[in-house]
């Protein structure tokens, strides 16, 4: 195997171990902070970038490694067959194991690249949903507490009004018993100067009275 392929063959090992990495049931806390990390650090960015040129790169040796196939392929179709040229035949075989080989090689590679982006960015979304979920929640009990006080609170409100709206009605009441109490004086007070003023014309008559029976006498 060649050198390109023999690389692309390590970075093919390598994106199967991230992405197993990336399945494992880890705890959720170990996971967040190694996503938040590939997915904040610069230094990641500047691998991000990397990697975007060596997988144009390896595009370009797919498509290299397909033609060859297609050529090969086309030449297998094209030779007739021939019982004495082992040789010639080992060495199509040769091409066509080799090419569709690379052609395997550089597909995977792309196709699991492009699993392990799309796998790492879901998982990153989830994770960043779970936190808006939680902050959500903690939003919600905080809600929740604070309804529960003003609950309470509305509560001491109408026990305060209940409260005073029975020291105003006794209030009223006695209210109307001191407007009953002065009705009753006025009207005492009434009978009272009115049995003054009998009296005092009684006393008058019996006065005039006893001054005719001296006169007589």
């Amino acid at each position: 195997m060649s050198l390109p392929y023999t690389m692309i063959f390590t970075l093919l090992m390598t994106e199967m171990i991230v992405f197993i990495l990336l399945i494992i049931p880890l705890p959720m806390n170990w996971r967040r902070g190694v996503l938040k990390f590939l997915a904040e650090s610069p230094f990641m960015g500047h691998i991000q970038y990397v990697m975007k040129i060596v997988f144009i790169f390896v595009f370009i040796l797919f498509v290299d490694s397909l033609n060859r196939v297609i050529k090969v392929e086309v030449i297998t179709e094209n030779t007739p067959p021939v019982h004495h040229a082992q040789g010639a035949e080992t060495s199509i075989a040769a091409r066509r194991f080799y090419a569709q080989r690379n052609m395997y090689l550089t597909g995977f590679t792309l196709f699991l690249s492009l699993i392990l982006n799309r796998t790492f960015f879901l998982i990153l979304d989830l994770l960043k949903s779970e936190e808006k979920m939680e902050i959500v929640k903690k939003q919600a009990a905080q809600q929740s507490k604070e309804y529960e006080r003003v609950l309470e609170s509305e509560t001491k409100l109408k026990k305060e009004v209940k409260d005073l709206s029975e020291i105003v009605a006794s209030h009223e009441g006695a209210q109307r018993d001191f407007e009953n109490l002065k009705k009753q004086a006025k009207q005492q007070q009434q009978e009272y100067l009115r049995l003054a003023d009998e009296n005092n014309v009684m006393e008058m008559k019996l006065r005039g009275t006893t001054a005719e029976v001296k006169k007589d006498i």
